[in-house]
């Protein structure tokens, strides 16, 4: 239930060129980030943010002068992309956004990357959010049982990471699955599903086994949000999938185990580690592999947050309404007036907690802590502009957010120092 840009998108497309309208967002991201990193002193300079966010402009820049056939992947991606803008042009402005977005994540391991493997990955990625963002509309569509919405994933994402799976009547069966009026999208599932098991077939055989384990979890979560709409709703059924989903703390409780897994980000951040050219130790690829969950749950609760208005209108609650004790009933009077102050605190208290969360994660591997904390800043950034959040929201958040990630990184620094023999 990740409707950040679903039927309204929050921003316009000024050209038809995916790479000019990749390289204009990704620049208003940066340009963003630099404004919140020098208001709120949030522990990485300015600075540091441009010379972050320009290796991947000029990634962006670099594919585009290539052009399509220059990219792995890349015929099977705009073919995709160009029938997803005919037959469902919501989802595509929203992949648009989104791919621009995710490709912040190839930051981390990119200085141990060819640039082949950075091409690789962008198209990996990219062609993996598209197929995320398609199937998580056909869920928001209604009409999908429990067991329907678990074959749906099933049938794409099994195949990305089990080579003995037979992609034989793949789109057929597909096509089985869609409901009135979505006639071709199982082609454009299809298609990306075989190119996406192609480019990851050469991956580290440890990130194959992480992803699998994530798509699992991956699967259950998402279907379970079809127990968010007004027709099918059953917080207490969703409660029982969460509650059975994996992670490291088993006390997490079953709302935080459905916001990790109903989001995606942290399976396209294994991608780079498998793209790498040295392989990434153990110790690192788990930590990586942990911040990422932490990341994937402040991404739901930022991104529900800001599409409750949205959401309510058609019916549905998500896992910002729920954490904040919104009553379904609410569902029934098809508008939201937004949050009141203390729950808008408590939203972005929670966000920072995983955000701050995923920090020491991270470095608990060895990971550089600014990587980290780039990341922290990056997220609600892009969500924010996507979304056109009012400003003084996004002030709060930053307000609440910068002195922790601040203390995280001051303390992580001290750490080391100690840890050096003078």
């Amino acid at each position: 239930m990740n409707r950040m840009l679903g039927t309204e998108s929050g921003i316009g497309l000024a050209t038809d060129d995916v790479w000019d309208t990749l390289v204009g967002l990704l620049d208003r991201f940066g340009r963003a980030a630099e404004d919140y990193a020098a208001r709120f002193a949030i522990g990485i300079s300015p600075n540091e943010v441009r010379k972050r966010i320009e290796p991947i402009l000029g990634d962006a820049r670099r594919i585009q002068r290539g052009g399509w056939k220059a990219l792995p992947g890349g015929n099977a991606l705009r073919g995709c992309l160009e029938r997803l803008r005919g037959l469902a042009p919501n989802t595509y402005r929203k992949t648009l956004a989104r791919m621009a977005g995710v490709s912040v994540i190839h930051a981390h391991f990119r200085s141990r990357m060819t640039e082949e493997g950075v091409d690789r990955s962008i198209a990996a990625s990219s062609l993996y959010e598209m197929t995320q963002d398609l199937l998580d509309d056909l869920l928001d569509g209604g009409g999908w049982t429990f067991p329907e919405a678990v074959r749906l994933y099933d049938r794409c994402l099994r195949p990305l990471t089990d080579p003995t799976l037979s992609m034989e009547g793949l789109e057929a069966h597909l096509a089985d699955l869609m409901g009135p009026g979505q006639d071709g999208l199982e082609r454009v599932l299809a298609d990306a599903t075989r190119e996406l098991r192609e480019l990851l077939g050469s991956v580290d055989p440890r990130v194959r086994r992480l992803l699998a384990k994530g798509h699992e979890a991956l699967t259950r979560a998402q279907a379970a949000t079809i127990y968010f709409r007004r027709e099918t709703l059953d917080l207490a059924a969703m409660r029982d999938i969460a509650t059975d989903l994996p992670y490291p703390d088993p006390s997490l409780p079953w709302l935080d185990r459905l916001a990790i897994y109903a989001s995606w980000p942290s399976n396209i951040a294994l991608f780079d580690a498998g793209f790498s050219s040295s392989p990434v130790s153990n110790r690192e690829l788990t930590a990586h592999a942990r911040a990422w969950l932490a990341f994937d749950e402040a991404v739901s609760f930022l991104e529900h947050f800001a599409g409750a208005e949205a959401d309510v209108r058609e019916g549905v609650v998500n896992v910002a309404c729920v954490y904040t004790n919104l009553s379904p009933a609410i569902l029934g009077e098809g508008s939201f007036g937004g949050f009141a102050p203390r729950e808008l605190r408590s939203v972005f208290e929670k966000a920072t907690e995983c955000l701050v969360h995923a920090i020491h994660e991270g470095t608990a591997g060895g990971g550089a802590p600014d990587d980290y904390a780039f990341l922290a800043l990056m997220i609600p950034t892009i969500i924010f502009a996507l979304c056109r959040t009012p400003p003084e929201q996004a002030d709060l958040l930053f307000r609440t957010l910068a002195p922790a990630v601040r203390s995280v990184i001051e303390s992580t620094h001290e750490t080391a120092e100690v840890a050096i023999p003078g």
